[in-house]
């Protein structure tokens, strides 16, 4: 219960509670930020108090208040790792959100952590562009009729033109890594990598022998002094 004040309510200890605890008014910052987790599927804790600019206790209230209102799941995708959330049916509607609700695939959940890393460094903190997210990208480009074709994690539109994203965390098969490779160069005039330490002296010979000679192979995890503009 909000004081008549409307500095929340005073707590035993002394703190008072924030006013809008337990509340089911939905605030424009709720969509924003249902929205950006629609886009990446799921996110970690970690990965909202940094997109919300908060610090991680104000990160779990927030989480635990839309887990209240039924707008989120949350749970531990990977051993030892943090919390992810992702939408319910609700939270997706409440959002306004044109994804179909899905519940993250644990086997995957390493990577969605790492490509929300790259955007929040590349797009929120970096500032260098848009994200277009794989979920975005597949509705646009998706052609009846025709061979699904490989998509990047993302593209990131810049001041100089579109550039394609991925991220990857585990060595595939240098002939898909070739095939994948080729068909993004050939899409879009620049494409980055950001690799892990097994992946990465794989990706930077391909990408020597790559006839486009547009990618760009960066370390993962990403660092802001690792990318440049």
């Amino acid at each position: 219960m909000s004081s008549p004040t409307g500095r929340g309510e005073r707590l035993p200890s002394g703190r008072r509670r924030r006013a809008d605890y337990g509340s089911s008014r939905f605030w424009e910052r709720d969509g924003e930020l249902l929205t950006f987790v629609a886009e990446q599927y799921a996110i970690t804790t970690p990965q909202l108090a940094s997109l919300a600019a908060i610090g991680p206790r104000r990160a779990f209230q927030l989480r635990d208040r839309w887990r209240r209102l039924g707008w989120v799941e949350s749970h531990q995708l990977i051993w030892r790792g943090p919390a992810f959330l992702w939408l319910t049916g609700k939270g997706t509607k409440i959002a306004e959100s044109p994804y179909r609700t899905l519940r993250p695939n644990p086997a995957r959940a390493a990577h969605l952590r790492a490509v929300t890393d790259t955007r929040l460094l590349l797009e929120r903190e970096l500032r260098l562009g848009t994200w277009e997210c794989e979920r975005s990208l597949a509705r646009r480009l998706w052609e009846p009729g025709r061979r699904p074709r490989h998509l990047p994690d993302a593209v990131l539109a810049t001041p100089r033109g579109p550039i394609a994203i991925e991220v990857e965390l585990t060595l595939k098969g240098t002939t898909r890594l070739e095939l994948i490779l080729g068909e993004v160069a050939l899409a879009y005039p620049e494409v980055w990598y950001f690799a892990s330490p097994r992946v990465a002296p794989t990706l930077r010979r391909l990408a020597a022998e790559s006839p486009w000679q547009n990618i760009v192979v960066h370390p993962y995890p990403p660092r802001a002094e690792h990318v440049s503009p």
